[in-house]
């Protein structure tokens, strides 16, 4: 079954090929883009991704072809043109299309695309699992706080950890723990949480902030700084969050066990309970 499709203001489906050859976003990755999960039809953290989106097209200068009203509008349009009820949405807007140049002009109209993608999020079984990582050199570019298309390094690092029999990366860079290749990692330590700080090395995770949020809200210490890659066995717990894993466990780094405490599950609950509340009616 072929997903929908949103294209520069009309729907399709993803049978339909749409992108011109020239356009900046296939030649030069010259995009941002933004996913997000619905379930039940419903979209999660709508408004924050939205946000995050319209940030990374001011950094990089692409006028944005919506505001929030018009932008959820569409995307809850596309969402009930869905056939399945749980997925997630991706959205792209470039730059544009224009004879190929690295200078561009500055009336070049974006180039949007959304669709949607079916996708079974982590069961009981998973959390409790959790996932395996392995560490490799962090060498995305220096803009990493803008979701950018330009995922190469991200998608090397993930074929890593696939051939390591791993679940995701941890990118390290200069002995600093940064983040996954499509995660936010955390540890927790004496009963705290620490994670990377907010700036560009990492991106600003929408999960990551808002289980920040919560741990907060419980009155859990916080340390948002860089962790050091001699500081990782030194911990109680670690977990990743993302849009489609929300809190994970990490169960090992390196082939070595990681511990396992009782801190996770209460913000896997907590979360749960949080994206419940944002997509209800």
């Amino acid at each position: 079954m072929n997903d929908v499709l949103y294209i520069n203001s009309r729907f399709t489906t993803t049978s339909e090929r749409v992108i011109g050859v020239e356009d900046r976003g296939f030649q030069f990755g010259d995009a941002v883009y933004e996913v997000f999960k619905f379930v039940g039809k419903r979209p999660v953290f709508l408004a924050d991704h939205y946000q995050r989106m319209e940030r990374g097209l001011r950094e990089i200068e692409i006028h944005s072809p919506w505001d929030e009203a018009a932008f959820a509008a569409i995307m809850r349009e596309l969402i009930a043109r869905t056939a399945f009820d749980d997925g997630i949405v991706y959205i792209q807007v470039s730059r544009g299309e224009g004879e190929r140049a690295h200078f561009y002009s500055d009336d070049l109209r974006p180039t949007v695309v959304a669709y949607t993608r079916a996708v079974t999020f982590p069961d009981a079984a998973k959390k409790e699992r959790g996932i395996r990582l392995v560490t490799t050199a962090d060498l995305r570019w220096k803009h990493c706080d803008v979701k950018s298309v330009n995922l190469l390094a991200n998608v090397l690092a993930k074929k890593k950890a696939q051939r390591a029999g791993a679940d995701e990366v941890l990118l390290i860079d200069g002995g600093i723990v940064r983040e996954g290749a499509s995660a936010s990692f955390f540890v927790i330590r004496g009963g705290g949480v620490i994670t990377h700080p907010p700036d560009e090395h990492i991106l600003p995770g929408i999960v990551r902030d808002r289980v920040l949020q919560l741990v907060r809200a419980a009155g859990i210490p916080v340390e948002e700084r860089p962790l050091r890659e001699s500081e990782l066995f030194d911990v109680d717990e670690a977990f990743i969050t993302s849009t489609s894993m929300s809190v994970m466990p990490v169960s090992a780094i390196d082939g070595r066990t990681m511990r396992r405490g009782p801190l996770t599950p209460v913000l896997q609950r907590l979360l749960d309970e949080e994206e419940a509340r944002d997509a209800s009616p």
